[in-house]
């Protein structure tokens, strides 16, 4: 019965260790996003004659916003690696972002679908993300504060 509470230490390290493989390729694939990202956006710059300032300045926009999203990623997954424990804050951060990477593009279709059946669903759609905002900045607000009176009461 002894026999196999010996290797339990091994395979722990084995596991260890295949965990941290998989969280430092998931940053190096998060890394080569966030270059390729900066690269279309570099270049959707550079077509700002032919789109347009305003379509150009909301296509960068959302690549920007992308990038952040991936750049809280790489925060949370070195989080992952250094402390050993997953925070919540980074994914409301994300959730946050990505919200306001739909709104923008919700905005968008609105202009583009006024006088039409569609206006109406995009309207409460920008209705549903706009709360949705508000109740992860709350959860957000709520985190951060719950983390400082634990530091506080530590």
């Amino acid at each position: 019965m002894d026999s196999g509470s010996g290797n339990s230490p091994r395979i722990t390290r084995v596991i260890d260790a295949a965990e941290k493989v998989v969280y430092y390729v998931a940053a190096l694939f998060l890394v080569a996003m966030i270059l390729l990202v900066f690269a279309a956006a570099g270049k959707e710059v550079l077509s700002v004659v032919q789109n347009g300032l305003l379509k150009t300045a909301l296509n960068v926009l959302d690549s920007v916003l992308l990038v952040f999203i991936f750049a809280e990623l790489l925060s949370t997954i070195s989080t992952i690696v250094r402390e050993r424990e997953i925070v919540a804050e980074p994914f409301l951060l994300i959730g946050i972002i990505a919200v306001v990477r739909r709104i923008l593009a919700v905005t968008v279709s609105i202009e583009q679908s006024l006088g039409t059946p569609e206006f109406r669903d995009l309207l409460i759609e920008l209705g549903v993300l706009t709360a949705l905002v508000v109740a992860l900045s709350a959860a957000l607000y709520f985190n951060r504060k719950a983390n400082r009176e634990s530091l506080n009461g530590a």
